[in-house]
């Protein structure tokens, strides 16, 4: 089993395996909150969490996008993701709503 160990800077000594399921909902976060800051996962974390479905199904992380992110790659059912979490909408994305309703966005600059 492939362990990203660069994910355990607050161990000084990361775990060789994960022996309960605890361990790997522990690692399936610390994976995920990397990937939330821009850290991508190996290649073969992608391999190893294809078979821990019933690790993100009992330890689920709404509030990470990564966490989203893998369910959606395997193909899994979504979960519940809570609103605002990604941050307000963009100002063009606010505007472009505003268009679709029939609302001129710029009418208070005339």
């Amino acid at each position: 089993m492939y362990i990203d160990q660069s994910v355990y800077p607050d161990l000084a000594e990361p775990p060789a395996v994960l022996e309960t399921i605890e361990d790997q909902a522990d690692y399936m976060q610390r994976i995920c909150a990397a990937w939330d800051f821009h850290v991508h996962p190996e290649p073969q974390t992608f391999e190893l969490f294809k078979m821990w479905k019933e690790v993100f199904d009992r330890f689920p992380l709404p509030a990470s996008p990564a966490y989203h992110a893998f369910r959606q790659w395997f193909g899994w059912e979504p979960m519940p993701m809570p609103p605002g979490i990604l941050g307000p909408l963009p100002l063009y994305v606010q505007l472009d709503r505003l268009e679709e309703r029939g609302e001129d966005p710029c009418e208070h600059m005339i």
